[in-house]
Order: C-alpha cells, then structure tokens, then sequence
C-alpha cells in the first residue's frame, strides 16, 4: 500500500487515456511505486480493448475527459464494480499537504461559457495580490501537477462538466459558475445530467459560491448547494447590485457583497473592448471574477488593478484583419472560440448594428441551433455554412429564414477558405465577416485555435487580392 497525500493506494490504479492528465497521474503514481497500469485505444498503452483487462486486480480507475458514461471502458469497469475518478478528483485526493496537515486553496470555475476568461482574470488579480497561482484543468495543464508548482500559493482550476462527472470529494475554497446553456449533448446522456455534472462544483464549497444572479439555473443551485457551514452565495448580474451580489451601477463595477462599493470603471477595462465598449458576457465575467476574488480576501484596489491590465486569450473576439474594398474596409473578427450556440449568439450581439457575414458549422455535439438562429435572424446579412453537421444546420437556417451559402468541402482548410472568400466576396464596406462557428471544430481541424489561425491566414492573404 502507498499513500499519496491522505489518500491510500493499493492494488492496480489503471490510468484510460493518455494525454496531458493520463500521463500526470500515471508519472504520480510511478513516483510513489503504486502498481499501474493504461488504457488507450489510440496511444501506446497497456490495454486498447476493456475486455482484455483484469479487472480483478484493479483498485481504480483515473478516466480522461474523454470518456464519457456511455464509453465502453466506463461501462465496462462500472460492470466489474471498479471505482471510477477523473484526474480533478485524483489530484484532490493527492494533493501536497504541510507537516500540519493544510494544503494550498483551490478556486475553480466552470460554466457553459467564459470560464477560460474567467480564471484568467481571476488569476490576473491574483497576481495584483501578490500570489503564485498555478492554473489547471481544463485549461490543458494537469491539476495533478498545478498544484505541486514549487512555491504556489494557490490554484485556480477551470473545470468542464466532464472533468466534473467523476468528481466527488472536491471541496473548493471558491466555486464560480458563470452560466447554462445546451452544450456536450454528444457526451452527457440529457441536459438534465449535464446541469447535475456542473452542479457538483457547489458542492463541499467552504468560503463563497459565486453564481449567475440572472440564470435561472446557477441561481437555483446555489440555493440547493450543500456547502460548509459559513459558506456565502454571491450572486452576480450586469445591473446594480442587491445585496450579496455584484453588479453594475453607472458604468462600475460595484460590490454590494463585501461592502467595498465601486470597484473598477469599465471604461478601465480598455482591452475588453470590442468597438468602444465592453461586450455584456465578458462585464459578467468580470464580475464573476471580481466576486471570486473578493471573497477569497483581494482588496478593491487589486481587483480594479486586475481587471485593468487583462487581456483576453486569442480567438475570442480577436481582430484577425482589415481588407480594403471599394473605398471602405471589411474586418475580419477571430471567435473560433464560440464553439455552442449561447458563445455565437454572444459574439454576434457584441456586433449589434453592424453588417455580419457569419462562417458557421462544425461538430454541433447535439445542440439544436434553431432558438439561437431565431434570435441572430436579423443580425446577420448571410451565413456561409461548414463542418460534418451541416445538414441539420442548413434545415435550421432554413426555418430561421437566414441566407446562407453552404461549402462541402470536407478538407478544413479548403472548406475554411472557401467561406473566408465567399464572405468577403458579398461583404459591404463597413461590414464584419465574424468567425463563431457555434460548434467544436474537431471534425476539420486539430481544435478551435487551429481553425481561429486557418482563419486569420485567410483573412491577412485577403490583404494581397483575392485568395487563389
């Protein structure tokens, strides 16, 4: 037997799928001379077929995000009764502790959109504070390893409803939940298991639970959250704040939580900005952030700091090019990013007023896109439409009574390029020709920063005449 933070290990740990977090936790396990054994249909493993495993001698298994419930190697080892963790769960139980038994806190942060944006300006205030923080989760780098970074001082952890499913211990110093919407219907069983997956984040949270005031959904769960006793619900909504919420009153964001008042200008928050202003989902998390980071013990002046100085990752609302026309110019804007239907809807209203030519399309996970086209009818001149699921996306443009064009191509970078032309071609002057697929991207590209760079490729070449 070995024993790795509290947690006790004997037996065959068997670690499925070997990317980034599989090879964590099996480089942990090695370490501490616990008996391990893989899985992967695709790497070099041990095993590529459950059925060739001895299930008998295995303890537990660690499952990557990939897969899901209703995975084979999951049905599989629930049938021989194995007790199954995700790699979030694994780090929990093995955390590092000091002689006195403490380890360092956990933030984390999950939603169905914004929650990258979220911890990394959670993290920016952080640092405003003075703290070593190391990121991880969902982000790509294993919590199994963020939180052994040498002299880190606390970890913030993005979390998908994935990582979340096969969590049960976590116990949060901070939970965020930023938003609901349809998203990852290909991996949960129903929308009712996927809200339950995000739902576990609440649980077990010890100093606040930070939730959207004006989703339904997070608030409802906030509210039924069994948290530690002294645990606080902070709500968070873009208009002036009631009590033990954070908001916004003339055009700051104000703390009516901790009785700070104002606390940043959004006029501050310059890089935010997409056309003189700072588009509604990113204010929102802003002020999740800002309420995170509050009530972890961040004064208003490291907040301010922080929101200040953040910028956004690429491929979310990033201005990919200019290209002359006509005694005018088209923008081309980067969203490869908004991989559902809610993220797209936000992208185009963030644009409002401006003549779109929208390249959608992609793997749709299951989402029905119909009530968000409805409500992006109107803003948009047409749709240039790619990707394997096109033909259910074309049936609800159809209905949605958007124009569209569609490209079959199934080579990624020809089917991209042929839209990046076709859009610039019935451009206007003054118009914008906006990247946000709505869909995952892996059925043409590597993932969705591939396609955002394919994008921008096309956009610059633009520059030089029309694509070849």
């Amino acid at each position: 037997m070995a024993i790795i933070g509290r947690s006790e290990f004997e037996g065959t740990v068997l670690v499925a799928g070997l990317g980034a977090s599989g090879k964590a936790v099996r480089g942990l396990l090695e370490r501490y001379k616990v008996k391990c054994e893989t899985f992967d249909e695709k790497a070099d493993a041990d095993f590529s077929n459950p059925a060739a495993v001895d299930w008998r001698n295995i303890s537990a298994a660690v499952v990557s995000p990939g897969f899901s419930p209703d995975s084979k190697f999951v049905q599989v080892a629930e049938e021989n009764h194995v007790p199954i963790m995700s790699e979030v769960e694994f780090a929990w139980k093995t955390r590092p502790r000091d002689e006195e038994g403490r380890s360092i806190p956990w933030v984390g942060v999950t939603g169905t959109n914004g929650k990258t944006t979220t911890v990394k300006m959670i993290t920016k205030i952080f640092e405003e504070c003075g703290l070593k923080v190391a990121e991880g989760g969902n982000t790509g780098f294993p919590l199994t390893l963020a939180c052994r970074e040498k002299g880190a001082q606390i970890v913030v952890a993005e979390l998908s409803s994935a990582q979340l499913h096969f969590t049960r211990s976590l116990a949060l110093e901070v939970a965020v939940w930023t938003n609901f919407a349809d998203d990852h219907l290909d991996w949960h069983r129903s929308l009712e298991e996927y809200r339950l997956d995000k739902a576990r984040i609440f649980e077990n949270a010890k100093r606040a639970i930070v939730y959207n005031a004006e989703d339904p959904v997070t608030a409802a769960a906030a509210k039924s959250a069994k948290v530690n006793l002294g645990c606080v619900e902070v709500g968070f909504l873009p208009k002036r704040p009631a009590p033990a919420q954070v908001g916004v009153d003339e055009g700051w964001i104000f703390d009516n939580a901790f009785a700070y008042g104002r606390i940043c200008s959004l006029e501050a928050m310059e890089h935010l900005k997409v056309k003189g202003r700072v588009p509604a989902h990113r204010i929102e998390n802003a002020l999740a952030a800002c309420a995170a980071a509050l009530a972890m013990g961040a004064k208003p002046e490291q907040a301010a700091r922080g929101l200040s100085k953040f910028r956004p990752e690429g491929h979310r609302l990033e201005e990919a090019a200019r290209v002359p026309k006509e005694g005018g110019e088209v923008e081309f804007i980067d969203d490869s990013k908004a991989t559902n239907p809610a993220s797209a809807l936000a992208a185009l209203s963030s644009l409002e007023g401006r003549g779109i030519e929208w390249i959608v399309g992609g793997e749709a996970k299951g989402c029905d896109m119909l009530p968000m086209l409805k409500e992006a009818r109107g803003k948009v001149r047409r749709a240039i439409l790619i990707g394997k699921d096109r033909e259910e996306f074309a049936k609800a443009l159809k209905e949605a009574q958007i124009p569209f064009d569609e490209v079959g191509e199934e080579d990624g970078a020809k089917a991209l390029k042929e839209a990046v032309r076709l859009a610039f071609e019935a451009a206007l002057p003054g118009d914008a020709v906006l990247l946000a697929p709505a869909c995952a991207s892996r059925d043409q590209f590597r993932d969705m920063a591939e396609r955002g760079e394919r994008f921008k490729e096309f956009a610059k070449a633009l520059e030089g005449g029309p694509l070849a």
